[in-house]
C-alpha cells in the first residue's frame, strides 16, 4: 500500500519471494512476479538512495529462485543509476536530495552496497565496487562516536569532503 519510491516499497514483493522458495507455490510465484515487475521504473528513479534494498529484496531475491535474465538487468540498470548518486570528492553515496542539508549521507545507505557488490561481480563494473567499497571506508571513518553508537546522518561540504555537521535525524 506505499507508492513505489516509498523506501519499503521492495519488501512485499521479497516476502512474496521467500514464500515461494519456502512453498513452490505457482500461485505465490505469479503473485511476486506481478509485485515486482510493478517496481521496474525504480531502475531508473534518481531521487533516492533507496534503490539498492528495494531492487535487492524484490528483483534480487526473484532472480535468485528464477535466473529470469529481466531481473538481472533491472537490477544491473539499478546499480547504475545508484552510481549516479556518488561524490568522489565525499567518497559516499547521496542519501536524500532536500533543502536542509548539502550532502547527507545516512548510516542506513550502507545496506544499499550490496546491490553494487552484486552487480560488481555480475555483469556491472569493478567502478560499482570501488564506489561501494570507499562508501563503506568513509562511513566506517564518519559516521562512528567514541563508544561504537552512530550518527544517523552526516552532511558533507562536496567542496573538500569534509564533515559539517553529524545529527540524529531519527534514533537516540
Amino acid at each position: 500500500t506505499v507508492p513505489i519510491r516509498d523506501w519499503t516499497s521492495g519488501f512485499f514483493p521479497g516476502i512474496l519471494w521467500y514464500m515461494y522458495e519456502m512453498t513452490g507455490e505457482k500461485s505465490i510465484e505469479a503473485s511476486a512476479r506481478r509485485w515486482t515487475q510493478g517496481l521496474a521504473p525504480i531502475q531508473w528513479y534518481t531521487g533516492s538512495h533507496d534503490v539498492g534494498f528495494m531492487t535487492i529484496c524484490s528483483f534480487g531475491n526473484g532472480y535468485r529462485l528464477t535466473r529470469d535474465e529481466s531481473y538481472k538487468a533491472v537490477i544491473l540498470q539499478t546499480a547504475r543509476t545508484l552510481t549516479t548518486r556518488y561524490n568522489p570528492v565525499v567518497g559516499c553515496i547521496r542519501s536524500w536530495d532536500n533543502r536542509r542539508w548539502k550532502f547527507p549521507v545516512i548510516v542506513d545507505n550502507m545496506m544499499n552496497l550490496e546491490l553494487l557488490f552484486w552487480a560488481s561481480r555480475n555483469g556491472g563494473t569493478k567502478e560499482m565496487y570501488d564506489i561501494a567499497v570507499r562508501h563503506a571506508e568513509t562511513t566506517m571513518r564518519n559516521h562512528f562516536r567514541p563508544d561504537g553508537s552512530a550518527y544517523h546522518v552526516l552532511d558533507y561540504d562536496t567542496a573538500n569532503g569534509s564533515v559539517i555537521s553529524r545529527v540524529t535525524h531519527q534514533g537516540y
